[in-house]
C-alpha cells in the first residue's frame, strides 16, 4: 500500500497545477486582508478593549453601533472566507489526487463547488474533537496521568479515520453520511496510521535539520521556509495518496 501511495503521491506533485495553491493561497490572504481593511479593520482591535478599571491607564472608548457592525462584518467574513479557503485548496489537491484534470484557475472553481464540503469537513473535526475532548477528560479524571496518555494514544489511534472524512469528501466526492460511515473501514488502517507516521517523521527530520541551519546561517532559513511551503502541498497530496490507495485496496 505504501508503495503504491508513493506512486500517486509522486504523479501528483509533479503537476504543476497543484503548487498553483501556493501562489493561490497568498492571493487568497492579499484579499482577505484588503476586505477586512476596506471594511474597518481597526475596529477589530478596538473589540478586544476593556473598560477602565480603577488605578489603571484608560483604554479605548466603548464601540459605536458604526463600528460593532463593522467588527461583526469582519468575523462574519472570516468564518465564511475559511470554508471558501480550505474548498480550493483540499479541492484542487483532493481532485489531482483522483487523476481528475486541474488547472491553475481550478483552485476558485473548488472553492465555489466544494464550499459545503468544507463546511461538512469543519463539522466533522467539530464532533470528532468534542468525542475525544469527552473521553479524554473522563480518563483524565478518572486515570489522571495514565488517562492522559491513555487519551493522547486515542487520539493518534484515530487520525486514519480524520484522513478519511477527508478523503471521502475530496478525492471521492463522496456525501458527508457515505463518508462517514465508511470512515470506520477496518481494512488498510495499520497502512494509513504508518503512512501518517512516516509523513510526521520525515516531517519532523527535515524541519528539525533546517531549523538547526537556521541558527547558523541565512540560507538555513531559507531551507526553513521552502521545506514548509514545500510540505504545505506535499503533506495533504500524501494524506489524499495514502486514502487512494487505501480505496483501492478495499475495491
Amino acid at each position: 500500500m505504501l508503495s503504491e501511495s508513493l506512486r500517486i503521491w509522486r504523479g501528483t506533485i509533479a503537476k504543476s497545477a497543484v503548487w498553483s495553491t501556493l501562489i493561490w493561497s497568498i492571493v487568497f490572504v492579499v484579499l482577505f486582508v484588503a476586505i477586512l481593511a476596506a471594511v474597518g479593520a481597526g475596529t477589530l482591535a478596538s473589540s478586544f478593549y476593556h473598560p477602565t478599571l480603577p488605578g489603571t491607564v484608560p483604554l479605548a472608548p466603548a464601540l459605536t453601533g458604526r463600528e460593532l457592525a463593522g467588527v461583526a462584518m469582519m468575523y462574519l467574513f472570516g468564518l465564511a472566507a475559511g470554508p471558501f479557503f480550505m474548498a480550493g485548496l483540499y479541492g484542487l489537491l483532493g481532485q489531482a489526487v483522483a487523476e481528475v484534470p486541474v488547472t491553475w484557475k481550478s483552485f476558485w472553481t473548488f472553492s465555489a463547488r466544494f464550499y459545503g464540503r468544507a463546511w461538512g469537513s469543519y463539522l466533522f473535526a467539530f464532533l470528532w474533537m468534542l468525542a475525544l475532548s469527552i473521553v479524554g477528560g473522563i480518563l483524565v479524571a478518572i486515570l489522571h496521568v495514565i488517562g492522559g496518555v491513555i487519551a493522547g494514544l486515542l487520539f493518534v489511534s484515530s487520525l486514519p479515520w480524520a484522513l478519511r472524512m477527508a478523503g471521502g469528501l475530496f478525492v471521492d466526492r463522496l456525501s458527508w453520511g457515505e463518508s462517514f460511515r465508511q470512515m470506520f473501514q477496518g481494512r488498510s488502517y495499520a497502512g494509513l496510521l504508518g503512512g501518517l507516521f512516516l509523513m510526521l517523521i520525515v516531517y519532523a527530520v527535515l524541519i528539525g535539520l533546517s531549523l538547526l541551519l537556521a541558527r547558523v546561517s541565512i540560507i538555513g532559513i531559507i531551507v526553513y521556509f521552502i521545506f514548509a511551503l514545500f510540505f504545505s502541498v506535499a503533506g495533504p497530496v500524501w494524506g489524499f495518496s495514502l486514502y487512494r490507495a487505501a480505496t483501492w485496496q478495499r475495491s
